[in-house]
């Protein structure tokens, strides 16, 4: 059974929340790429980012989900930048985990 939209905000979020990196690791693959807005992130990189995170994701949107990609939308608040903001989301599977994972900050007008 493929990842769904919900669990791979549910594995970021509670990685965030309770600093446990299982949350994540156990929902991605070993060799996991992630793109944030800017760059390129390992798997190491983004559990130690991950762990020492206090960012609480909401609000998600599902615009597409199939065993091949995930894609929608997650509000994030975090105490750098107190406004809630909203995160557009691309992620690739790979054996029912998340393979590349695409992070996007939507800019509002």
């Amino acid at each position: 059974m493929s990842l769904t939209f919900k669990e791979a905000i549910d594995g970021w979020n509670n990685t965030f929340i309770t600093g446990d990196p299982s949350h994540l690791s156990n929902i991605v693959t070993d060799d996991l790429i992630c793109r944030p807005t800017e760059g390129n992130e390992t798997l190491a990189q983004v559990l130690e980012w991950a762990t020492n995170c206090s960012s609480v994701l909401g609000d998600y949107k599902i615009i597409h989900e199939d065993e091949h990609s995930l894609c929608g939308f997650h509000s994030v608040i975090s105490p750098e930048k107190l406004v809630k903001r909203t995160k557009m989301v691309y992620m690739s599977l790979r054996d029912g985990k998340m393979a590349v994972h695409h992070c996007h900050e939507i800019v509002p007008d």
